[in-house]
């Protein structure tokens, strides 16, 4: 699927052919996702912010993006992946809109490029010192032998992948867990043993070590954050994500959203970027 309106792009970084989805005129904006979706997560949000030139990538093994033996499969090997999507198309400003661990990929990236990364705009993700369970459980299970097919198996099985401990947990409203998100996020994955072996790379080299990194490099993010949450999020509790706006170097702004769990770019659509447009104008006038 390639999002409305949007034209299909690659960028070769030698280890992967990086594919992104372009549309609109002016400032930069930059959409990373999070485990184990792909760009098109993003493909409801980016209609309500015209104004902004709007880059959705496709991580490596995820959406259309081409991967090889070199790809990475960390969280940083992502990052670095952002950083050079960055230097190659030459921006000078940019601000970096994440959800999940897509969040974190971004704030590792603009700890990389400071004078580049204008602002973050991050969507239920990661918080240092909070290791959920529900995370710890997938962790486990992709370090277990036929990890692979077992992950096919339950994201297959509609009442399982429904259950708090596989998607549940993600909507509040799971009715749309058989609706847009199984046709253009889950099914593609299923469907596909290349993006399979890559989802399971990546949950079994997650690094929890990594998560409890973020808090020193909040403090050298200077640029203005904004942190959007579901008050129901069971992955990223809401209490423990405020009290971590007081990590950021830079003037950090805190939302939450009723009735939503950790994809509150799924079921809130405008309304995050609605929130998203409102901060990045702030920002710029400040």
């Amino acid at each position: 699927m390639t999002i409305p309106g949007t034209t299909r792009h690659v960028v070769d970084l030698g280890h992967t052919k990086l594919s992104y989805q372009k549309i609109g005129t002016g400032p930069n904006l930059l959409f990373v996702h999070g485990w184990p979706l792909n760009g098109n997560t993003w493909r409801n949000v980016i209609p309500h912010l015209d104004g902004y030139t709007r880059y959705v990538l496709d991580l490596a093994g995820t959406g259309q993006s081409k991967a090889t033996d070199q790809s990475p499969y960390t969280v940083r090997g992502h990052a670095e992946s952002v950083v050079e999507f960055i230097d190659q198309l030459g921006f000078e400003d940019v601000a970096l809109v994440g959800q999940d661990s897509g969040g974190m990929v971004c704030r590792f990236a603009a700890e990389r490029r400071p004078n580049v990364v204008s602002a973050l705009s991050l969507a239920g993700t990661e918080i240092p010192g909070v290791h959920g369970p529900l995370v710890q459980f997938f962790k486990k299970m992709a370090q277990l032998p036929g990890a692979k097919a077992m992950f096919k198996r339950n994201m297959s099985n509609r009442f399982l992948a429904r259950s708090p401990m596989i998607f549940g947990g993600t909507v509040h409203d799971k009715s749309l867990l058989d609706g847009e998100m199984r046709t253009n996020l889950l099914d593609p994955i299923l469907n596909d043993p290349d993006a399979m072996t890559a989802l399971t790379k990546m949950i079994r080299n997650f690094s929890f070590a990594d998560i409890d990194a973020l808090e020193e490099v909040h403090a050298k993010l200077a640029m203005p954050v904004l942190l959007v949450w579901g008050e129901d999020d069971p992955f990223f509790p809401v209490e423990q994500a405020r009290a971590m706006t007081d990590q950021f170097a830079g003037p950090t702004e805190f939302v939450t959203i009723p009735k939503a769990k950790l994809f509150v770019h799924e079921e809130y659509p405008k309304q995050f970027a609605d929130l998203t447009k409102g901060f990045l104008a702030s920002a710029v006038a400040a």
